[in-house]
């Protein structure tokens, strides 16, 4: 099963100050289903600053994996309370980038659902911000 799908992407990201900074995207995407994993495969825009990245997300029921490759390159697992670090390659530099997920809700069937992650992202081992991502995923 491979379908064409509307994925919407709101990040919110507050620092240790409490400032907020939130982004939304929605973009054409396509959701499939491989060895019991769903999959949803989507290309960034210039709204996230990740233009020419295509980002891909490997739903299991507790752990997310995310995939980009492109412009910007990054592996990274949220699986609740496991610290996942990965190496975020971009056009200017290279860095480690870590996050300890607090929540990972997952929602989703062969038409579409949700997904929440809330996690504390570090750069270098240093807290840099708390953050709420939430990808809802409808038929096209």
């Amino acid at each position: 099963m491979k379908k064409d799908v509307w994925v919407q992407v709101k990040g919110t990201q507050m620092n240790e100050i409490g400032e907020t900074d939130t982004i939304e995207l929605m973009t054409e995407g396509q959701l499939f289903i491989r060895s019991q994993s769903y999959y949803i495969v989507y290309n960034e825009s210039a709204i996230s600053g990740l233009e020419g990245t295509t980002t891909t997300l490997k739903i299991e029921p507790t752990r997310v994996t995310l995939n980009r490759m492109g412009q910007a390159e990054l592996k990274q697992t949220f699986e609740e309370g496991v610290m996942s670090e990965g190496c975020y390659v971009t056009p200017y530099g290279t860095m480690i980038m870590g996050v300890i997920p607090s929540k990972v809700e997952v929602d989703l069937t062969d038409v579409g659902g949700s997904i929440n992650l809330e996690y504390e992202l570090q750069v270098g081992r240093e807290k840099i911000s708390d953050n709420i991502l939430s990808i809802t995923v409808k038929e096209g």
